[in-house]
């Protein structure tokens, strides 16, 4: 049974990933550990090394409780049955790090967040999103602010084609635990040329099936990248992006950001699911 660590700040705006995580369990065989860090814990001066465990403890127990009735509440709006889930709370500070650490030790397949935090810890969450996104060694849902509970029937895999063979491997089998559709989504200066038109229609005729299509997009060299690729998901409107990725956070601030050329970006409505990209067998091992 594969595990999902759903992370949240108790704000409205975790919900997002909450919900999107229970909805994602509603269809396939996985595990949920909503799972809360501690931060911000003051110690009295007059307390000393000896009651500082207890006065932890205490902390702990009382967002434990916090978050188990967080997670009730959310269920019973939801109008889905609970389905093998957890809650954790640990104390900690580095929000980010404290989540990858807990990932890891509990053998999470996936991470889920939310795009921002709100209220007090707006910016503290906001960045942990991206350190997430952009340094967790384990795949990345990042689930946007006006997400809205639906199945996942669509999935967009927007790739470079690089690695496909490994890649597209990680998505179809997603797909199919959720009985999704595939659409792969790529961008190219020469798709129109026939020599790279030929390899490309060979590279869709090895792997298109009934559930599994390709769409070719010329690159173009006046507008960014991430603009077409926003732009091309819009048309799409698939229940989820996948990507595979190497890119710094700066580009991900701007993946998610509106432009004057759309209306909306995509990360309006569409959750994202995030792999660090292996190029090499030294990458593959790490």
């Amino acid at each position: 049974m594969q595990r999902i660590l759903v992370t949240t700040d108790f704000s409205a705006n975790s919900k997002k990933a909450i919900r999107f995580a229970i909805q994602l369990a509603s269809q396939t065989n996985i595990e949920l550990l909503f799972y809360n860090v501690v931060v911000g814990v003051s110690i009295p001066s007059a307390f000393s090394n000896l009651h500082y465990t207890p006065f932890d403890a205490l902390e702990v127990k009382k967002h434990q409780k916090k978050l188990e009735k967080f997670i009730e509440t959310i269920y019973k709006d939801s109008n889905l049955t609970p389905i093998n889930y957890k809650c954790v709370c640990e104390l900690g500070n580095g929000i980010g790090n404290k989540i990858i650490s807990y990932a890891k030790e509990s053998k999470a397949d996936f991470i889920c967040v939310s795009a921002r935090g709100a209220g007090v810890l707006n910016k503290l969450f906001g960045t942990t999103s991206s350190h997430l996104i952009t340094d967790s060694p384990i795949p990345v849902f990042v689930i946007p602010n006006n997400y809205r509970i639906q199945p996942i029937k669509t999935i967009c895999y927007a790739s470079d084609i690089e690695n496909i063979d490994m890649e597209i491997r990680e998505v179809i089998a997603l797909a199919t635990s959720v009985k999704a559709k595939v659409k792969v989504l790529h961008y190219d200066y020469a798709v129109h040329l026939k020599g790279d038109k030929e390899k490309l229609n060979a590279l869709a005729l090895k792997y298109e099936t009934d559930d599994i299509n390709f769409h070719y997009r010329k690159t173009n060299p006046i507008s960014p990248l991430n603009d077409q690729l926003r732009e091309g998901i819009l048309v799409m409107k698939p229940s989820l992006v996948v990507l595979f990725t190497k890119q710094n956070r700066s580009w991900f601030d701007r993946l998610f950001e509106p432009t004057t050329s759309t209306d909306m970006s995509f990360n309006a409505k569409t959750p994202l699911l995030v792999f660090r990209k292996k190029t090499n067998k030294m990458d593959t091992i790490r």
